[in-house]
């Protein structure tokens, strides 16, 4: 993800829908916060039904924690099936407060394809870029990060594995630890990064882990806390 390495593990809320259940409008907002200090709010629009999926984030800088002037806005649709997330249509527009960056994928048969944005630019000027046409059964960013952060069942809660193409950049986002205490269940697991970064990137930091804590919310259980561990400093997500 061309963000900057914390946002990038965070994103890393909301509805688990199955079979041919009403489409629901749902809302959240969640404060980020850098070493205890406010960094911004990350705010989620989604709809979940009759088999599909739109889902739209927009985060934005705030607060006396912030490094620099940043946000971004993600954009993703797609099918849903027994509960997977099947994306079809990906965009974003991301201010790093140093550089900007667009891009747009559509999907073919779980397979990419670049259909415009500066990314067409990036990887034409970028000898090593990865190969799209190989990124078949990845997700993009934001379908990554919903799939974390929507409201599932207590049973299979910890089990999330994806593979994420961002137009550029493979990783790997996955929960594989469970605890559970008063209620709660942590689960724990890492942000990966596999190909297409630079090597200063690689050199700084490969692998991000995180927490996510949920709590019941009727018959689901709800993101409450996600914490990631960067270079930066622990940073924290929390649902208002």
């Amino acid at each position: 993800m061309r963000i900057a390495p914390i946002l990038a593990a965070l994103c890393t809320a909301l509805i688990c829908t199955a079979g041919a259940a009403r489409a629901e409008d749902i809302r959240a907002t969640f404060d980020v916060r850098l070493l205890g200090l406010p960094v911004g709010k990350m705010q989620f629009a989604a709809r979940e039904g009759a088999g599909s999926y739109a889902v739209n984030s927009v985060f934005g800088t705030a607060g006396v924690g912030r490094i620099v002037n940043a946000g971004f806005r993600l954009s993703s649709a797609g099918s849903l099936r027994q509960g997977r997330l099947m994306p079809q249509t990906y965009d974003e527009q991301i201010d790093t407060g140093s550089r900007r960056s667009t891009a747009s994928l559509r999907y073919d048969g779980g397979v990419p394809r670049i259909t415009g944005g500066t990314v067409v630019s990036e990887r034409a000027e970028d000898p090593q870029a990865l190969d799209v046409a190989a990124q078949g059964g990845t997700v993009d960013p934001l379908t990554a990060l919903w799939g974390v952060l929507r409201d599932r069942p207590a049973e299979g809660l910890c089990r999330y594995d994806t593979l994420v193409f961002d137009g550029q950049r493979r990783a790997r986002l996955a929960m594989t630890g469970r605890s559970d205490a008063g209620g709660r269940t942590t689960c724990t697991g890492a942000y990966t990064r596999i190909g297409g970064f630079t090597a200063s990137e690689m050199r700084k930091q490969t692998v991000f882990p995180f927490a996510v804590t949920y709590v019941p919310a009727g018959a689901a259980m709800r993101a409450q806390t996600v914490t990631v561990k960067s270079g930066f400093g622990l940073a924290e997500m929390t649902r208002e």
